[in-house]
């Protein structure tokens, strides 16, 4: 009887050993491989907004509209679609001499993309703006305004 009751011991050991670690294995991607938002990866976010300062900077009209989401739009009342956006930034580019630079103040997920408000410098002129970015750099910018 004693080596029974080992034995069962020795199963029921084996048994919650191998519970306790497929409960790990089953919740360790939650809690320790969660992918954080690409919302929260602000050093990301901001070379995407530099690399559009860059081809702004260097009146790269072509580069820009490559920048932008198949039906991304430009402006306000902007017009969906690359060709607009290619449209609308052959009419602002090189109106103001001085460098662009775009910083980031907030980045917000909003499903599959994230709303970037910014604050853009040009010369002496500030103003706050908004970009609407795909989470993946493929994914282009959706919306500017």
């Amino acid at each position: 009887m004693k080596r029974f009751t080992s034995q069962a011991g020795l199963f029921y050991a084996l048994v919650s050993s191998v519970a306790i670690v497929a409960a790990g294995v089953l919740a360790l991607p939650d809690a320790a491989f969660a992918a954080t938002s690409p919302c929260e990866d602000r050093a990301a976010l901001q070379q995407r907004l530099d690399d559009f300062d860059a081809s702004w900077n260097a009146s790269d009209a072509w580069g820009l509209t490559a920048q932008f989401a198949m039906q991304g739009s430009l402006g306000a009342a902007g017009e969906p679609g690359r060709q607009a956006v290619y449209r609308e930034l052959i009419e602002r580019l090189g109106r103001a001499p001085a460098k662009r630079q775009t910083r980031l103040v907030r980045a917000t997920d909003v499903g599959g993309a994230c709303m970037v408000d910014v604050q853009v410098s040009s010369g002496e002129r500030r103003e706050a703006g908004l970009f609407l970015l795909a989470h993946t750099r493929e994914g282009g910018i959706v919306a500017m305004r």
